[in-house]
């Protein structure tokens, strides 16, 4: 199995952000047979909605993020750099959604909503 490199974007270092856009953070894990592997983080310093490009760049390099919502130009964005983004069904901290990627069972959604409101 090929290693992954997997972003989880937060604003608090503790729970997925509810719009990636938001996010002022990712936390970068480099996945290998279903363990991870290493971690590390990212840090931007804005928090405002529609900043593309810099999390864009906060994400060089990994396949894919979870977030909990995302708004369509940030699909655009992210599928432009290859990076897929994995939608949360339900608000959860870090660490439940690294348990439920690596387990195969983390609830997402195909809706491109915000959990934030």
């Amino acid at each position: 199995m090929l290693p992954k490199s997997l972003a989880i974007a937060t604003a608090d270092g503790k729970t997925v952000c509810d719009h990636l856009a938001r996010c002022t953070e990712v936390v970068l894990l480099d996945i290998e047979n279903g363990a991870v592997v290493s971690r590390s983080t990212r840090s931007r310093a804005t928090d405002t909605c529609g900043q593309h490009r810099s999390f864009v760049e906060l994400m060089a390099g990994c396949h894919a993020v979870i977030c909990g919502g995302i708004g369509q130009g940030a699909v655009n964005a992210l599928a432009a750099h290859g990076i897929e983004p994995i939608v949360l069904a339900a608000p959860m901290s870090i660490e439940k959604a690294v348990e439920g990627y690596l387990a195969g069972s983390l609830a997402t959604t195909g809706e491109r909503v915000c959990l934030c409101g």
